[in-house]
Formats: structure tokens, sequence, C-alpha cells
């Protein structure tokens, strides 16, 4: 049996885009992330120490313009890459704890999610 946990956070934060030359009026989201991974072992994971180190992870984006933020310099910050950005970086941070990667989930309003899944 593969079982595996699932975490919910939310993300106040600003961008603008562009279509077609034309760039949107900066606006804001709250994005909600959602985050599911699992463990190689039959050992319940502590929660409260990884989704603690999530908390820290997603505190850069909080509050800001992320078209200003360096991972999105020269990139547009539509959800779907900054949904590619955190699947990188999660990925990553989920392997330093020798859990897998399942997806993430990136919603910018209740009707839009953005979903990578893992291979």
């Amino acid at each position: 049996m593969k079982t595996y946990y699932r975490f919910k956070f939310y993300i106040n934060a600003r961008h603008s885009v562009t279509f077609n030359s034309k760039s949107s009026n900066i606006h804001p989201h709250t994005w909600e992330v959602v985050v599911s991974f699992g463990s190689e072992t039959s050992e319940t994971i502590n929660f409260s120490e990884f989704e603690g180190k999530l908390e820290e992870y997603f505190v850069y984006y909080e509050g800001k313009y992320l078209n200003e933020l360096e991972a999105f310099i020269g990139m547009n910050p539509t959800m779907e890459n900054i949904g590619k950005i955190l699947y990188s970086d999660i990925k990553e941070l989920l392997e330093l704890e020798n859990l897998y990667f399942k997806r993430v989930e990136i919603s910018e309003n209740p009707t839009r999610t953005y979903i990578i899944e893992a291979e």
C-alpha cells in the first residue's frame, strides 16, 4: 500500500503578466498551494517539523510583487510558471527529507488550478 500526505498553504502576493504584448495591471492573489508527498518508509513523519520548513519557504513569497523576485526575472509570472518554480523547489526540499514528490497544485482563484504530478 502506498500512502501520502497533503499540506495546504496560502500565499498573498501580487503579479502582472504579459500576453500578446499586453501587460496586465499589478494585481493581488491569495494563491492556494497544495503539496502532496509520501515517505518510502512505513514510519510516520514529523508533520510539524516538515510543515515548518515548507512555511519558511513560502514566507519568501508572502506580500511580494513576484515580478521583482530573482526567480521570475525575465520570466512571465503566470500561474503555470509559478507552479513550475514551486515544483522544482519543493521537490528538492522533499528529497532532502527522504520524502517523495506526488504533486503540487497552485490556484490563483477557486476556479483555476494548475497541477504538476510525479511521473
